[in-house]
């Protein structure tokens, strides 16, 4: 060896993680390092907007496995395909309804189907403190509930991050997720994985449903909307972003109006980084883009995935017809491609 040559130390995961992803800017913030880690080495900083280490870490190397923006990991989720593997694209509409569903409501539909069928045992979404207008991760065993959850949450993905606690219940056996891309990528990963502690997460995942996501906003969004429209957070009803535009349905009844590209500062820097739109890595897919009005596009891409979709069209809790416009599904995933430089 030659004098001035240096060997490189070995990095632990998380120093690998802070290394190659938190210091690039590109962490998706989908918490699924914290959700698989042994040692509780990890915590998830909303300042910085990506984990930190708070405690040793015991080297199992869960968290490598789990992240979808450590470059190894990426050749295994990324490809230039925009709908991706499916067997079936329907549009969707619960056969409830309920002035907080987004579109068609077809995602509270299915996870009522899987938990009134007892197909799983819980489910794991993101819902939202109405009066702070903060996200936060709600666990919902029975389907009565569930509405409590319904709409888009355009704050936070870290829904991963409560499943941590649910895995050490002996009684969960069965769970059914909602998450953005990033998250779906994380659990396709761990589905993947020869790691004991990932699949003890991943083999809890028996539904997995994603949601076409263009971006993400970080925690400021609430604030900053609050203080555009000159309104208290808690005013603020519900919240739906399309064609470029954010519409804020308040409690008066009025809707309010504000350009996307007027909130760019408050979306995650990780994002940037994201090729997915549809959630390719997902049993089930939900979005509005390409939908008749009223309805969600509901993309099949699995054997499980089209066994709780006959089961919720079969048990009367969906109506389905065809006519989804994959065009416009098409049109707004090259959009993204583009912008983030794929």
């Amino acid at each position: 060896m030659l004098e001035n040559d240096t060997i490189k130390p070995m990095l632990l995961p998380y120093q690998e993680l802070d290394e190659n992803v938190w210091r690039k800017d590109i962490c998706a913030g989908c918490r699924a390092c914290i959700a698989v880690c042994l040692a509780d080495t990890l915590a998830f900083d909303p300042k910085l907007n990506r984990p930190s280490q708070i405690a040793p870490c015991v080297d199992c190397g869960a968290c490598l496995d789990a992240c979808p923006r450590l470059p190894a990991n990426i050749k295994n989720i990324v490809s230039s395909e925009i709908i991706g593997p499916h067997l079936e694209i329907k549009n969707v509409r619960s056969k409830t309804s309920s002035e907080r569903f987004q579109n068609g409501g077809a995602v509270t539909a299915l996870l009522s189907a899987a938990l009134d069928e007892d197909l799983v045992d819980c489910a794991l979404v993101m819902g939202l403190d109405r009066w702070a207008q903060k996200p936060q991760p709600r666990v919902v065993h029975d389907a009565k509930d569930l509405e409590k959850c319904a709409g888009s949450v355009y704050t936070s993905n870290a829904v991963l991050e409560a499943i941590k606690d649910i895995i050490k219940d002996p009684e969960t056996k069965n769970i059914a997720l909602v998450g953005t891309p990033c998250t779906v990528q994380a659990v396709g990963l761990l589905r993947r994985s020869s790691n004991e502690y990932a699949l003890k997460v991943a083999n809890k995942i028996r539904f997995l449903i994603g949601l076409f996501c263009f971006e993400a906003f970080d925690d400021s969004l609430a604030e900053e909307i609050s203080g555009r429209l000159g309104v208290q957070p808690w005013r603020i009803n519900k919240m739906i972003a399309a064609n470029g535009m954010l519409s804020v349905s308040l409690r008066d009844g009025s809707i309010k109006t504000i350009p996307l590209s007027e909130l760019a500062g408050c979306v995650k820097p990780g994002c940037r980084a994201c090729a997915d739109f549809t959630a390719k890595q997902a049993d089930i897919s939900v979005g509005s883009i390409g939908s008749a009005p009223g309805m969600s596009t509901v993309i099949v891409r699995s054997d499980e995935g089209m066994g709780l979709f006959k089961i919720a069209e079969e048990g009367g809790f969906i109506e389905v017809w065809d006519g989804v416009r994959t065009d416009a599904i098409e049109k707004a995933g090259n959009l993204k491609l583009k912008r983030n430089g794929f």
